[in-house]
C-alpha cells in the first residue's frame, strides 16, 4: 500500500471517515462505533481491522476495544484539514480566481472564518451591498483601504464614515489617482483637509480591494472589467491579522501623495 492507495481507501467511504473520527474520542469497541456511526457492526469491525493493518489503530483489549495510534491521529487531523480546504476552495472559488497575487499568503483556515458573498444573476450587487454593510453609516476611528478602481459608491461610503478624528490610510495606483483627480477632484480636496488622512500611490497596478474599518476586514475581488464579483469579510483574529499584514505589505511598495 502507498499513500495514494490509503487516501483512496479513506476518502472512498464516508463511514470509514466517521469511524476514524469517532476513534479520536478514545478507546472504543466496534459495537459502540457502529451505533455512533449508524452502520452495521461488521462494517465497523472491517474498518477498524483495515486501520490496524495500516498502523492507524491498535487493539487495546477485547473489553475496551480499539484506539488510534499516533499515526492514526496524524491521518485524522490531516484529513480534516484536507476536507476543510476542499470546502473553502469550492465556496470561495470565484473570489480566489479573481484575487491575483493576493492569494499567495492566504490559506484555507484564514478564509474559513470569513463571510463569503458572491455576485449572482439574481443579485449582481451582493458583494457591493455587503461592502456598504461593513462600512456602515456612523463615523469610525480607523479606515484603511486599498482600491484598484475609481468608485463613486466607495467615495460616498467613505464620506459618510470618515470624520475629523478618523485615521485614514488609502492606497491607490497611478491610474486610479489620475482618474480620481479628473472625476472626483472634490474628494481629493476634502482628503487634503483631513488631518488624519494619508494617501499612498502604489508603484504597481493593484489587483484587489481591501478595507479595514475598526477591526472588521473586507476583501474584494474584481473581474477584468472592474466589477466587484466576490468578497470575504470578518472580524476573526486570523482573517483580520492577514488583512493587516497584506495592507502593510502593499503599503511598503507605495509612495506618499502628494
Amino acid at each position: 500500500m502507498n499513500a495514494r492507495d490509503d487516501i483512496a481507501f479513506l476518502a472512498g467511504s464516508a463511514t470509514r471517515i466517521e469511524i476514524l473520527r469517532a476513534l479520536r474520542t478514545g478507546t472504543t469497541r466496534p459495537s459502540e462505533l457502529a451505533e455512533r456511526c449508524e452502520c452495521a457492526r461488521e462494517t465497523a469491525q472491517r474498518a477498524v481491522g483495515a486501520f490496524v493493518e495500516r498502523g492507524w489503530a491498535e487493539k487495546i483489549s477485547t473489553e475496551e476495544g480499539y484506539s488510534l495510534t499516533h499515526a492514526g491521529e496524524f491521518v485524522a487531523d490531516s484529513y480534516d484539514t484536507f476536507e476543510r480546504c476542499m470546502v473553502v476552495s469550492n465556496q470561495f472559488r470565484t473570489l480566489l480566481e479573481n484575487l491575483g497575487t493576493a492569494t499567495d499568503e492566504i490559506d484555507c483556515d484564514t478564509l474559513a472564518e470569513a463571510t463569503y458573498t458572491e455576485a449572482t444573476a439574481e443579485d449582481p450587487h451582493a458583494p457591493l451591498d455587503r461592502f456598504l454593510s461593513v462600512v456602515g453609516d456612523a463615523p469610525v476611528e480607523e479606515f484603511y483601504g486599498i482600491t484598484p478602481i475609481v468608485s463613486r459608491v466607495f467615495n460616498r461610503a467613505a464620506n459618510r464614515v470618515i470624520g475629523d478624528e478618523t485615521v485614514v490610510e488609502l492606497i491607490v495606483d497611478r491610474d486610479v489617482l489620475t482618474a480620481s483627480a479628473q472625476e472626483y477632484p472634490e474628494a481629493l480636496e476634502r482628503a487634503e483637509e483631513l488631518g488624519g488622512f494619508t494617501l499612498y500611490v502604489s508603484r504597481e497596478p493593484l489587483e484587489f480591494g481591501l478595507l479595514l474599518v475598526d477591526g472588521h476586514a473586507y476583501l474584494g475581488a474584481y473581474d477584468e472589467h472592474g466589477n466587484l464579483v466576490a468578497s470575504a469579510d470578518g472580524t476573526g483574529d486570523e482573517f483580520v491579522s492577514w488583512a493587516e499584514g497584506t495592507f502593510d505589505d502593499v503599503r511598503s511598495r507605495t509612495d506618499a501623495w502628494p
